[in-house]
């Protein structure tokens, strides 16, 4: 793989009036790798992925999505190569899950998946959690994108729609999709990461060695 490949975000500052949530983070996504981004609530976590997703512009730093420095205007550019599962829905609550559809080009697989098949006439608002959560994350991976930025995707979603989750995770990367993904559930993550940074006084630290038996260490596992 070309060392020039990856998602980069380098020496991000993130500041709001009184208060500095960024400082100088560093991390790489590379592609068909899952890469885990763990972090006590408040670390920052949800607005690098922001950062990275072009909902917000930092401070400072710098993004290079392949080799190419994207700058802060050049959201197209960015658009075209990340697609964002935000933390809370992003769906409109009183809108038909068909109806929804009508403007997403799903993929054949979600199109004869038995859960998307189960809610197609039910209203967002009627969906559980799991449904609701699995719905958005059809509907990202249905897009043409290199990398996919997950916040939170197995919270409160029921355990077999997490496993359901979770496969369709492992089938981005290894279409040689680079994902990066930031959730409380650690030991969702810890089954299915590649790689993982530790999000620690607003900044990013390489996780070395076993994911799990470091976040252990580090008390994030029991």
């Amino acid at each position: 793989m070309s060392q020039s490949r990856g998602l980069i975000l380098d020496s991000i500052f993130f500041k709001v009036p009184e208060l500095s949530i960024l400082e100088g983070a560093y991390m790489k996504v590379k592609p068909g790798n899952i890469t885990a981004l763990i972090g006590r609530n408040g670390s920052g976590k949800s607005t690098l992925l922001k950062v990275a997703a072009g909902q917000i512009k930092p401070s400072s730093g710098i993004s290079i999505i392949d080799g190419v420095r994207i700058h802060n205007k050049s959201v197209r550019n960015r658009f075209q190569s990340i697609a964002y599962l935000p933390q809370k829905s992003m769906l409109p609550r009183d809108l038909s899950v068909r109806r929804i559809l009508k403007s997403v080009v799903l993929s054949a697989k979600y199109l004869r998946d038995p859960i998307i098949e189960k809610i197609l006439d039910q209203k967002v608002l009627e969906l559980s959690g799991g449904e609701q959560r699995y719905l958005e994350i059809a509907i990202i991976f249905s897009l043409n994108r290199n990398y996919f930025l997950m916040d939170e995707p197995f919270t409160g979603v029921e355990p077999l729609i997490i496993d359901l989750i979770i496969e369709r995770i492992k089938e981005q990367a290894r279409r040689g999709k680079g994902i990066l993904i930031t959730d409380h559930l650690y030991r969702y993550i810890t089954e299915i990461a590649n790689e993982a940074y530790l999000m620690h006084n607003k900044q990013c630290y390489p996780v070395n060695g076993d994911i799990s038996t470091e976040l252990k260490k580090l008390g994030y596992l029991k």
